[in-house]
Formats: structure tokens, sequence, C-alpha cells
């Protein structure tokens, strides 16, 4: 073997292991953990229209750093099954509430994580949120988020919370009860 060919073989070398050694460097991924969700509450309330707040733990359980750029939910109530009310949703960051449903980035170092509030607003159709929330039914909503960190960014669909009808029920007829 000579020279060139040594160097040629050494340098492929150094290559596979400087690739080997940046993929297992991992990468950050998020996890919603809707299971630790905490139950909705009401939160505000008129003749129309009632709104739900829960709160949703996350964490990066990755080995990397990394930003969620942007994230919001996605509700899923088709008015083939349910069409009382319309429905809208979002979610902001716990430690900075927002009400325009406006993410802004985030960093989130590996091993650590945060929380969202996630809020549900439902107006009802017929003018009488009280008189239509008897009839809800259950419906899921979507955590959408784009995360940016060593690889190329994503768009992931987190977890899906599903949303009891009677839970809703309850937080309202609750949240009433106190503001009686």
């Amino acid at each position: 073997m000579d020279f060139l060919n040594v160097i040629v073989v050494l340098a492929i070398v150094l290559i596979l292991a400087v690739w080997l050694y940046i993929a297992r460097q991992g990468d950050a991924e998020f996890e919603f953990l809707v299971d630790q969700r905490t139950k909705f509450t009401l939160t505000e309330a008129n003749e129309v229209m009632a709104a739900f707040t829960c709160r949703v733990p996350f964490i990066n359980k990755g080995t990397q750093d990394g930003t969620i750029m942007d994230a919001y939910t996605r509700h899923l109530l088709p008015y083939e099954q349910y069409d009382g009310v319309e429905v809208v949703s979002r979610l902001a960051l716990e430690t900075a509430p927002r009400t325009d449903a406006y993410w802004e980035a985030l960093i989130v170092p590996f091993g650590t994580g945060q929380a969202v509030d996630v809020t549900l607003i439902l107006t009802a159709k017929n003018k009488d949120i009280a008189r239509t929330l008897p009839d809800m039914v259950d419906m899921s909503l979507d955590i959408v988020y784009q995360v940016v960190a060593r690889s190329e960014w994503y768009l992931a669909k987190g977890s899906r919370l599903y949303i009891d009808a009677a839970e809703l029920r309850q937080a309202y007829e609750a949240g009433q009860k106190a503001q009686a």
C-alpha cells in the first residue's frame, strides 16, 4: 500500500468517525404529557360562550437542546358530529400567557420542560351556552409544534388530548356555582 492509499483510508476513517460522533449526539425530542394534564376549569363565561383551560406539561426528553419555533392546537369537532358550538382553541406557555394565539420561540434544554395552558372556547350557535352544553359530545385536540434542533426543522403532531364532554359540563357547573 503506497502513501496515497494510506492517506485516503485514514481520511475515510476520520470522516466516518466524525459522522458517527455527530450521529450519536442525538437530538431534541419533545413530548407533551397529555396524560398528566390538569382538569379543564371554566375561566370565562357569559350567556353565549364558555372558555375552559387546562395545563399540559411537556419535556425535551432528547439529548440536545431544542427550540419550539411554533406551537398551536388543532381541535377536531366536525359539524357532522356536533354542530351546536363554534370552537376556538389555542395554547400559550404557562410562564408567558397570551391571548392572541401567537407562540414565541422557546429554547428548551434537554432533560427539562415547562407547561402550556390549553384554552378551549365554545360559542353557542343558539346564543345560549347553558342550553347547548348538555348536548355537547366528546372531542379531540391535537398539539402541533415546529422544532429546530440538531437535525433539520420539522413539524410534529405531538399528542392528542381527548376532551370528555362530561368534564366540560362539570367545569361549567362548578364555575357557575363559584360565580354565584
